[in-house]
């Protein structure tokens, strides 16, 4: 059980993450961080209700996706997020979603595998397109 006096991480919302993308923050960047925030708070979710806000924090919208509406293709993420349709992307959300349901009995571990690995994809993905750029 988590003590009262500690503080969970915040989740990035899509009004934040707005509001930091019209100051010029880097998308792709904005997008590890989301995840990075969610990770963190899955590190101290025992509740049905954290499983849940880390879910509704997994669907916010990234500014990749405004970026590259037309041409989806060249987003950096498309090899693991295919508009939503990857299976690396499915995979993150139907673990998240099967711990809004069973909360935390299931085993911790799992879940926060699968998203660190999500979280080393995009950073590869991050790593990938500055190569590209350069």
């Amino acid at each position: 059980m988590l003590d009262e006096g500690v503080q969970m991480r915040k989740l990035m919302d899509f009004k934040e993450m707005e509001r930091r993308y019209t100051k010029d923050e880097d998308s792709l960047e904005l997008t590890i961080e989301k995840w990075t925030c969610i990770y963190e708070f899955l590190e101290s979710a025992f509740s049905l209700e954290h499983f849940n806000d880390a879910l509704q924090a997994a669907v916010v919208p990234i500014f990749l996706c405004v970026e590259y509406r037309d041409r989806c293709e060249l987003c950096p993420l498309f090899r693991i997020c295919e508009r939503g349709k990857s299976e690396k992307f499915s995979r993150v959300i139907r673990m998240i979603q099967s711990y809004t349901i069973a909360g935390d009995i299931l085993p911790r571990d799992t879940l926060l595998g699968i998203v660190g690995n999500f979280i080393e994809d995009l950073k590869k993905c991050k790593s990938d397109a500055r190569g590209k750029a350069h």
